[in-house]
């Protein structure tokens, strides 16, 4: 199917899951993302693909929760499948997921979400003995391969919601024809009691099936809004620190903490905190640096009278009460980054207009020129510049209500902020997947030479390991012309790089994409 027919985003989603799954997935895929809604008949006709390749397809994609199904309007006895279009996304940010778990409980708890999100979807009692397999792989520690200790790190990951249980069949599914899936909310984050003795067992037998177990029907998987959450809290955390320095981001770091359990994340303003409950939350907490305890009451005064808006000071109860205003931070980032893009593509003077547009409201051509301070030329050329590339917009008002006399009209240039923002969030679309393509194709073309140094590589580590000469190894690596050697190493530069640039791209993503949630809830 042509992919130039789908968006920016669908494209990057469809990129998504050719890379993990296979052209057959992206198929499937890439239709439900052009059509929306469709039945299982209605999808081999359209791809040219047999029935039972797209059953396949479809199981695959049910399992990772990257399609959903219901019941058809038309008929309730055929099921209709769509795309869940931001859990396809998220999986680029599956390694920032498991660095993130990795860095808040440690390796234990970054395996089993790593395992989880191979399965995805699985039993709590799978999750641990997969995970217990794999460390066994890695090393022979008879404390790290005892179930008890994945249990608990699989309890952690519960309680803390990043990790939730899957629906199961409702009580009357067997009434109709398509099954209809719920979960009691009470239980979406309750982890049952597992007996680890027989997977202990199973362990010390070498098994590598688990079968079935106490919680075999009680399934899990990946709580992508919980991962966002604490994607958004990232962010702000780096802005602090970038603002001021990494003192105040380790301050602002406790009160997020503080935020999130007095308040719902997806309110646009947080509860209160009161400078006196924040205090003692920074005395408590074991890691608080010297500086902090010592330079407390300065860091807090920084961040709330910051023109950021990273605490926003509403109240002087208890020594003062402060909240997190998501709508106001979340613009003040996206304006800073919609600022870069402006210097990067137009240049310094096209900043000043865009910046001063924009604090001004509306401004008029020859309001914009002298106020920035720029010649006249230069600044008609660069106003209709921004306003080619949607940064600026026109607002045309009309004086004078006379039918006969000539209506004196005045051009006003603004910024639809959330307009602007949308543009720029299909731009880093378009960059995201261009980047994709471009790495694709660079690690493709040139297969042959790198599984050549791949094996190379092998073959050298092995040889090495055994105690080989060093004059033998130097005979043996030098089987790569100095071309081929020069060919991998910019390839796999060029890989890095444009690696690098995805996760700066999804990193502005993700401020564009909350700005614009937290604006329409507000």
């Amino acid at each position: 199917m042509p992919p130039f027919t789908l968006g920016h985003f669908s494209q990057v989603c469809c990129q998504l899951l050719n890379h993990y799954f296979g052209e057959v997935v992206g198929e499937v895929g890439a239709y439900l993302l052009r059509r929306g809604y469709r039945s299982l008949f209605d999808i081999p006709t359209a791809t040219g693909l047999s029935i039972g390749e797209v059953k396949k397809a479809l199981a695959v994609m049910i399992q990772h929760n990257l399609v959903k199904f219901e019941a058809s309007e038309r008929n309730n006895n055929i099921a209709e499948y769509s795309i869940i279009h931001h859990n396809v996304y998220c999986l680029l940010r599956y390694p920032k997921y498991l660095y993130m778990i990795k860095r808040i409980y440690g390796t234990s708890e970054e395996i089993v979400l790593e395992i989880l999100l191979n399965l995805g979807q699985a039993s709590a009692s799978n999750v641990i003995f997969q995970s217990a397999n794999r460390l066994k792989e890695a090393n022979d520690d008879a404390e790290i391969l005892d179930p008890s200790t994945l249990y608990q790190s699989f309890l952690k990951l519960a309680q803390d919601h990043f990790v939730i249980r899957c629906p199961k069949l409702a009580d009357n599914a067997n009434m109709q024809r398509v099954p209809i899936l719920e979960v009691d909310d009470k239980e979406k984050f309750t982890v049952p009691h597992l007996e680890v003795g027989p997977i202990a067992k199973l362990l010390k037998e070498n098994a590598t099936q688990l079968g079935d177990h106490c919680d075999s029907e009680i399934i899990w998987r990946v709580n992508h809004e919980r991962f966002d959450v604490e994607l958004r809290y990232v962010v702000l955390v780096n802005a602090a620190a970038r603002r001021v320095d990494a003192t105040a981001g380790e301050l602002y770091h406790l009160i997020l903490k503080l935020w999130r359990e007095c308040s719902n994340p997806d309110s646009p303003v947080t509860n209160a905190l009161s400078f006196n409950a924040i205090k003692d939350a920074v005395r408590k907490n074991e890691g608080s640096s010297p500086l902090l305890l010592e330079h407390f009451d300065q860091y807090l005064r920084v961040l709330y009278e910051d023109a950021s808006s990273l605490i926003s000071k509403v109240g002087d109860a208890g020594g003062g009460q402060f909240v997190l205003n998501y709508t106001t931070v979340f613009e003040n980032l996206a304006c800073a980054s919609l600022d870069s893009i402006v210097l990067e593509r137009f240049g310094s003077k096209a900043l000043r207009l865009f910046r001063l547009t924009r604090i001004q409201k509306f401004m008029e051509q020859d309001q914009m020129q002298s106020v920035a301070m720029i010649p006249a030329k230069e600044a008609k050329m660069f106003t209709y510049k921004l306003l080619e590339h949607n940064f600026l917009q026109i607002k045309e008002l009309k004086k004078g209500t006379s039918n006969f006399a000539p209506i004196k009209s005045f051009i006003l240039f603004h910024v639809d902020l959330p307009q602007v923002v949308r543009t720029a969030l299909e731009a880093c679309y378009k960059g995201l997947f261009n980047a994709m393509v471009r790495q694709k194709h660079e690690l493709t073309d040139n297969k042959r030479v790198l599984d050549k140094h791949a094996r190379l590589e092998i073959l050298l580590e092995s040889l090495r390991g055994e105690g080989l000469p060093e004059d033998e190894l130097a005979y043996l690596a030098d089987s790569m012309t100095a071309v081929e050697k020069s060919l991998v190493s910019r390839i796999h530069s060029m890989s890095d790089h444009l690696t690098l640039g995805q996760t700066q791209a999804d990193d502005t993503i993700l401020i564009f994409e909350s700005y614009l949630k937290f604006s329409s809830i507000a």
